[in-house]
């Protein structure tokens, strides 16, 4: 196996078409797919279908997908760390960002990050747990920063606390409900919730079963920071909320605190790494602006 051929394989597998992996990869659809079958060649079985709707993968296609996405991605982080470390100001940074540190602490963290890496290539997904640790594990992405539980996460990633916040429960303004002082009221109430194991909402429920009640059965689950803004804008739900958050102009105009007097413990905002793989150059300077960026912002 080669790299080049891998890579032709992880991209057609990302893209779905030969003829998109090719554009995306600067090649002609001939020379990736004289790539693939080259490296089913050296393997001795079929990886990919060619039919009328694009490329699937077969079974064992998919399998070595997994491993050959992780080694195109170490790859191309070698070849970053020895450009770099030359001082070098491209390379190519992925991370995960919760919405609590992008609406914060992320714009002068990335002003700051631009004035050392100018020409890097730099994606950024939203941070929720479900959605982040995946795309980590398989090497898509550098980091992670996210609000997770550190005792659940799995053995394969290494965590850092970037601050503590408290969690707040909130709901809009005018709920039938925005006046209750006490959890218990709140167990039969709609609630919007991350679904990811490691999240603050585990947290939140462990709080439930220590003041022996028990956890709210009426939740909708959700991932995407987008679509959360607009059901609590707009519905009846109860959700809880990182104090950061409520300083943002739509949630500050239109949500309201509960005055839940039962303890909830501090949230943790934690970045999240994986344990086998050294960070880049540009991948650690980014991480290092949004710590200096926190501190700026009185974070602890």
């Amino acid at each position: 196996m080669k790299y080049h051929q891998l890579k032709a394989f992880v991209t057609v597998a990302e893209e779905g078409s030969i003829r998109a992996a090719a554009r995306r990869l600067n090649v002609s659809p001939a020379a990736l797919t004289k790539a693939v079958k080259e490296l089913e060649q050296a393997l001795g079985v079929s990886l990919v279908l060619r039919t009328a709707r694009g490329v699937q993968l077969t079974g064992l296609g998919q399998q070595l997908n997994v491993r050959a996405r992780l080694i195109v991605a170490e790859m191309q982080r070698a070849r970053d760390d020895i450009e770099q470390a030359q001082g070098a100001a491209t390379g190519a940074v992925a991370a995960a960002i919760t919405p609590a540190v992008a609406l914060t602490i992320l714009p002068d963290a990335f002003r700051a990050f631009r004035r050392r890496f100018p020409d890097a290539r730099v994606n950024i997904v939203e941070g929720f747990p479900g959605l982040a640790l995946p795309r980590l594990h398989d090497g898509t992405l550098d980091f992670a920063v996210s609000v997770v539980v550190p005792e659940m996460l799995a053995a394969e990633f290494d965590h850092a606390e970037l601050y503590t916040s408290r969690l707040l429960i909130v709901a809009r303004r005018g709920h039938p409900l925005e006046s209750v002082t006490s959890l218990a009221d709140l167990v039969d109430a709609d609630w919007l919730m991350n679904p990811s194991p490691e999240s603050s909402s585990q947290m939140l429920f462990n709080v439930f079963g220590a003041l022996g009640l028990p956890a709210p059965s009426r939740v909708v689950e959700c991932p995407s920071y987008a679509v959360g803004r607009s059901l609590m804008q707009g519905a009846d739900l109860i959700t809880a909320m990182p104090e950061q958050l409520l300083a943002v102009e739509w949630a500050r105009d239109r949500l309201s605190v509960l005055p839940i007097r039962d303890a909830i413990p501090q949230m943790s905002v934690q970045v999240v790494t994986r344990r086998d793989s050294p960070l880049t150059p540009a991948a650690s300077m980014l991480l290092d602006c949004l710590r200096d960026a926190a501190r700026r912002h009185g974070l602890r």
